[in-house]
């Protein structure tokens, strides 16, 4: 069970109205060489021109006491640095690059896997010449999408597989969420997909696909993370193929 053949030769229907709202891609992978935050800064500011940078803190915030009084101690933790792509520009990029690996993120309008991954590659790159990662420990692709619906009964003209229990009774949900994970047997990799339906007004809701793919074992040989990231790729686009109904009649003319 839980068998799934990859092609990543395999052509999927272009979509140029997509109803993604986020595309993320994450490298979690350990440096070997100890990231500081000022030259940090100074490197991602000058290799990446036009980003805005900020820095990323983590704060944790502690109390002590005794009956003679207490004591408030706060600790902030220095993270990594978030770059946000230029306001006029024709795409919306946002990046985590953290001391742990990188997180980049484009949201609303998508405008394809191409020039997605081809700017996503620019700060692993950079990641990879600054931190020295000798694995990658997790590797995931994740695709949020989003589609409005007039109430949760509606879902079942948009996806496969709802989960309806009482329309017998008559009754529908107010709200919606399903959580389906999958281990694959065949393949080092593991499928998450979240459908939600969440009230956006009085009249109307939005209904939420979630397709994330992740590997289940670190990759120690850096030169196949490419690879592998293709392979990720076919596993969202043939999840996201097989639950939307009709997408290409939908989303994919102009």
């Amino acid at each position: 069970m839980n068998h799934l053949d990859i092609d990543t030769a395999k052509k999927f229907p272009n979509l140029p109205r997509a109803p993604i709202v986020e595309a993320v891609v994450h490298w979690q992978a350990p440096p070997t060489q100890q990231l500081e935050q000022t030259t940090l800064q100074e490197k991602l500011a000058e290799t990446f021109a036009g980003y805005a940078l900020q820095v990323q803190v983590n704060q944790e915030l502690g109390v002590s006491g005794d009956p003679g009084g207490f004591e408030v101690k706060q600790r902030t933790n220095w993270e990594g640095v978030r770059l946000n792509s230029p306001k006029k520009g024709p795409a919306k990029f946002v990046c985590q690059f953290l001391k742990t690996g990188v997180v980049f993120s484009q949201l609303a309008p998508y405008q394809g896997w191409p020039k997605f991954i081809q700017e996503a590659k620019r700060f692993w790159g950079k990641y990879r010449e600054l931190a020295d990662p000798e694995i990658v420990s997790s590797l995931s692709v994740r695709y949020i999408s989003q589609m409005p619906v007039q109430s949760s009964d509606d879902v079942g003209n948009c996806i496969e597989q709802v989960c309806a229990p009482l329309s017998g009774m008559g009754l529908q949900a107010d709200n919606f969420f399903h959580q389906d994970s999958i281990q694959l047997a065949n393949q080092p990799y593991k499928i998450n997909v979240i459908r939600a339906v969440q009230p956006a007004t009085d009249k109307s809701a939005n209904l939420i696909v979630d397709i994330s793919v992740s590997t289940t074992s670190a990759l120690s040989d850096l030169v196949v993370v490419d690879e592998k990231l293709d392979e990720l790729r076919f596993i969202k686009n043939e999840v996201f193929f097989t639950l939307m109904k009709d997408a290409e009649a939908k989303f994919g003319a102009t």
